[in-house]
């Protein structure tokens, strides 16, 4: 025996991450979850175990606890932690005790962030609720650990990396449910999930620090929701408006400055909540609540801060302040629209899986981690969004509908640039080289980030199945577009038909007209009336009629005549003719759905600049 291997786990993830109304709700559970792992690990570190995932030693400044967005020494964002931590162990060492000391290391950081919090919810909280949050508290963490020895065969590494993954799934499917034992009778439960009781007051909550933590009135937090909201400082997190509007508040930095910055001025004067945060690009352009450029925002915007005392006239406020800026922006609003990005590694399994030895697995962990700081540029300095997590291969963004796609688009190659350097000593050995899949959901920012988040992961899913038409499995981006008034559409490509491209492609073709919307629909119509299913016998007639009035649609004129010389190889349907009529009913849905989706993504761009009026001469 050359030693043990430690695995362990911390969770509920979904209590961290899944359930979020606001965007302090999601940074801070995901920032409180790595926070959590980082004390796990200084633990195991501490006690003399090797960290092979995340692969960080003693002294690397990395293991200390960082309570902000960024490190106050290095102004730089601390490195995300997942939630599992493996690691090794040398011989004389008693990794049950390494385990327990882990643990306890992570209840007590976890306690002592709750009792920050605690502190600064006076006034918020009821009375008679201590006994109500401190077992809402101790009873949130799901902690699992296994270990095994390590002998130092060849594949004795792998085999005890299987035993201790298959032991904590097991673990994993014995959860306990104890009975809550501290409630308040007739209380309402925490509106994010109504899992556990609130401990708000109902009535009469401090009326300043309800909108410092934009808390409505009819709002209800247990404990768990109340540390996510309360947990950081209120001008650190970005509304989602900023984020939706930030490619039009930069462009309205460049063309009305001055206007802006008036609007800034009054918006500091009735004290509507800021935004601080010079290190994103997505909130250097307007430090306030974006809310104020949406016209049907205002008033409950005023209603909420007249709770706390400041006053908002939403009628003099839009016409003296809003409108000018609007104005100048060819009168059109920014984009109510958001977009929610996860990017998952494919095969990664597989890959972990050839590795022979701890140290191989370590230099895997490296390079993981090189590519969670590069996503952390491509994400909000390329592409004016807000990365909430990046740790290894799982990347979790919001991003302003218009870079969303190319956003994916530079992941995947960052993605596959590290990849290639890292997976260099198990090539050779058969498996095969990790891709990313990646799931934009986009929907508007009232519809709430819980159902942004639902639609994210629905693409990730999606993003992750075969194709229909090439066979090709993973390695996809896939698009979810929720509409207020219209439904749903879907659209996946596999990445080696570069799907950025095809979007783009596809708006110039909206553009100059070789396509009109009108088409679109008409084809979506033609769908509908036809059968979905023909039997094989009539396939081929069923298939040549789908053809030739796809092509009659398509290639009338706006005055109704056919073009003469019109091929669908010019709307991008050259494949048409030779699939089958199932086939080609999919590709053609898939061929609306990409186009109306690329023409969404294109109106959430920001308005071109007015056209300066002509001086003729005399």
């Amino acid at each position: 025996m050359s030693g043990y291997l430690l695995l362990l786990s911390i969770g509920p993830v979904q209590d961290f991450i899944a359930q979020a109304r606001r965007t302090r709700d999601l940074w801070y559970g995901s920032h409180l979850l790595s926070e959590l792992s980082r004390a796990a690990a200084r633990a195991i570190v501490g006690a003399k175990g090797t960290l092979i995932f995340p692969a960080l030693a003693q002294g690397d400044a990395e293991l200390q606890p960082c309570a902000g967005p960024l490190r106050p020494d290095t102004d730089q964002p601390p490195l995300s932690v997942a939630n599992k931590i493996l690691a090794e162990l040398a011989v004389g060492v008693d990794p049950a005790a390494i385990a327990a000391g882990a643990r306890d290391a992570v209840r007590q950081h976890w306690q002592a962030l709750a009792a920050q919090v605690q502190g600064r919810v006076e006034g918020l909280a009821a009375p008679g609720t201590e006994a109500v949050w401190q077992e809402q508290v101790a009873s949130l963490l799901e902690i699992g650990a296994t270990w095994c020895a390590l002998d130092g065969t060849d594949g004795g590494y792998r085999a005890a990396r299987h035993r201790l993954e298959r032991a904590l799934a097991a673990r994993k499917n014995l959860r306990d449910f104890g009975q809550w034992t501290q409630t308040r009778s007739g209380a309402p439960k925490s509106s994010l999930d109504g899992a556990r009781v609130s401990v708000l007051l109902e009535k009469g909550r401090d009326p300043k620090k309800s909108l410092k933590y934009r808390i409505q009135p009819t709002e209800q937090l247990d404990a768990v929701g109340l540390i996510k909201r309360a947990g950081g400082e209120p001008d650190q997190f970005v509304p989602l408006h900023n984020i939706a509007a930030a490619p039009w508040l930069n462009a309205a930095r460049e063309r009305c400055s001055a206007k802006l910055d008036a609007l800034a001025t009054a918006c500091a004067q009735v004290q509507v909540p800021r935004v601080v945060r010079p290190d994103l690009p997505c909130a250097q352009a307007f430090g306030f609540d974006a809310t104020v450029l949406t016209a049907s925002r205002l008033k409950p915007l005023s209603k909420e801060m007249a709770v706390a005392g400041h006053t908002l006239d939403p009628i003099g406020f839009g016409r003296d302040h809003v409108r000018p800026v609007l104005n100048a922006m060819r009168g059109r609003e920014p984009p109510p629209y958001l977009a929610c990005l996860l990017a998952d590694g494919d095969a990664m399994g597989k890959a972990i899986d050839q590795m022979r030895s701890p140290q191989e697995h370590c230099d895997f962990s490296r390079a993981l981690s090189g590519f969670a700081v590069a996503a952390r540029d491509v994400v909000e300095k390329e592409h004016c969004g807000l990365l909430v997590y990046a740790g290894g291969d799982d990347v979790l963004a919001l991003l302003p509908v218009e870079t969303a796609a190319a956003c994916a688009d530079t992941l995947r190659h960052s993605f596959n640039e590290v990849m290639k350097t890292a997976c260099k000593a198990i090539l050779d050995r058969g498996a095969p080289l990790p891709t990313l899949s990646v799931g934009i959901g986009v929907g508007h920012v009232m519809d709430g980030l819980a159902w942004l988040l639902e639609l994210s992961r629905r693409a990730e899913r999606m993003a992750k199945q075969p194709p229909s038409r090439d066979g090709q499995g993973r390695n996809a981006l896939a698009m979810i577009l929720a509409k207020r008034a219209g439904g749903e559409r879907s659209w996946r490509s596999s990445w080696t038909h570069d799907p950025a491209a095809l979007l783009k492609a596809g708006v110039e073709r909206l553009r100059d007209r070789t396509l009109s919307t009108g088409k679109l629909h008409e084809v979506q119509g033609l769908l509908k009336r036809l059968p979905t299913k023909v039997a094989d016998a009539d396939a081929g007639d069923w298939s040549l009629l789908l053809h030739d009035e796809v092509r009659r649609i398509l290639s009338r004129t706006h005055g109704g005549q056919s073009q003469t010389g019109f091929t669908l190889d010019k709307v991008g349907l050259n494949d048409l003719p030779g699939l089958s009529y199932e086939a080609a009913r999919a590709r053609l849905q898939d061929w609306i759905d990409g186009l109306l989706i690329a023409r969404f993504l294109n109106d959430c761009g920001v308005p071109a600049p007015a056209e300066e009026p002509k001086v003729l001469s005399a």
